[in-house]
């Protein structure tokens, strides 16, 4: 395994990934200058076992008013990290995932989520009728709390290089912060881990508990069942199974809904009709904080064209769902706000379109 990482077209292939959608970046942009001879330096190091990884650029976010620290890697740990996420750990780890575990995976995502949610309930209410429970699961400071010793062991487990294992564990190991072990956010290879690492629980809910309806999106689980008094003496089970994983479950965000009075699972508020219909609207903070951004926008006098993209992308995404009447009064807010440039818009396409020159439509 280790030689893959040698090869020059291999980490050459992995910077053409990585540069993808930031080639603009000066930091890209200077690397890719002297591109040659910055792979074959990361050769020799990783041929001599002397790779060391640099320090991270850390910055914080505020994403849906959750505060994240972020630590970004420079564009050669980066190259490396692609190259060893490709070639390594996604051959080796993604065999063993289910099939309902949808987050950072080809071909997946939180729409593909979505969608086995709607199709369990749906097979749910085939069998059992629209009176049941769903068991919602999130973990809390689920990256923060993957204690290295433990994960090392299943890298132990699956990759019999012992090369490659001591670099996973020097690439780990830099994610520490003082006596604080951890996992970053904004690392492939911390996505990579997240994904595999509750794996236990995936088998134990799906192949020992026998449970058809169950799907995960990174730290946010779900379980169907007929039975309220299965799904808590499961979730006793799970419980204990994380606290040995070094996992801790959120007790105010894991809770037991009826599924025909609705809940909350990955933004979107879900209830089953009597007749079998799925009804799947936006949840409340969604439509608030699209307001609060039009508002904002409107403040900040944010070029129009910039305003009606996003705007556009936001309510093409919503009507995917029952978001019918959220969407009429959101236009009517998105009209009030910038009714006169998109009537001037208009008519600017208007002009051009009569001197046959402009073929955009608004």
């Amino acid at each position: 395994m280790y030689e893959v990482l040698t090869d020059l077209d291999v980490l050459y292939d992995a910077f053409e990934k990585s540069k993808m959608g930031v080639d603009w970046k000066c930091s890209i942009q200077k690397y890719e200058y002297n591109l040659l001879p910055e792979l074959m330096k990361l050769r020799r190091k990783l041929l001599e076992g002397k790779y060391k990884q640099k320090p991270f650029f850390e910055f914080d976010i505020n994403e849906r008013g959750k505060h994240r620290h972020i630590r970004s890697l420079h564009i050669s740990d980066r190259v490396l990290q692609r190259a060893l996420c490709d070639r390594i750990l996604i051959p080796v780890f993604y065999r063993y995932l289910i099939y309902d575990n949808g987050a950072s995976v080809k071909g997946k995502g939180i729409e593909f989520t979505r969608q086995r949610l709607m199709a369990h309930l749906q097979r749910y209410y085939r069998r059992h009728g629209s009176k049941g429970y769903i068991l919602l699961v999130d973990f809390s400071k689920f990256f923060d709390s993957i204690p290295h010793d433990k994960l090392m062991e299943m890298i132990r487990e699956k990759i019999d290089d012992e090369k490659v294992v001591n670099l996973l564990k020097e690439v780990i190991s830099t994610f520490d912060q003082g006596d604080h072990r951890s996992l970053g956010i904004g690392s492939q290879i911390s996505q990579i881990f997240g994904i595999y690492y509750p794996t236990r629980i995936d088998n134990y809910i799906k192949i020992v508990k026998g449970c058809k309806y169950y799907g995960r999106y990174m730290d946010d689980f779900y379980v169907i069942h007929h039975d309220k008094e299965f799904l808590k003496e499961l979730l006793t089970e799970v419980t204990a199974i994380a606290e040995g994983l070094g996992l801790t479950i959120n007790q105010r965000k894991t809770q037991i809904y009826r599924i025909d009075r609705g809940f909350t699972f990955l933004k979107l508020y879900t209830f089953v009709t009597p007749t079998g219909k799925i009804i799947r609207k936006p949840c409340k903070k969604n439509i608030v904080r699209q307001r609060r951004k039009l508002k904002k926008m409107y403040k900040n006098g944010t070029n129009f064209d910039d305003v009606l993209e996003s705007y556009k992308s936001w309510r093409g995404n919503i009507l995917k769902y029952n978001g019918y009447h959220a969407v009429k009064n959101m236009d009517s807010l998105f009209y009030y706000y910038f009714g006169e440039q998109l009537y001037a818009e208009r008519k600017s396409i208007e002009s051009k379109r009569s001197k046959g020159n402009y073929s955009r439509t608004l």
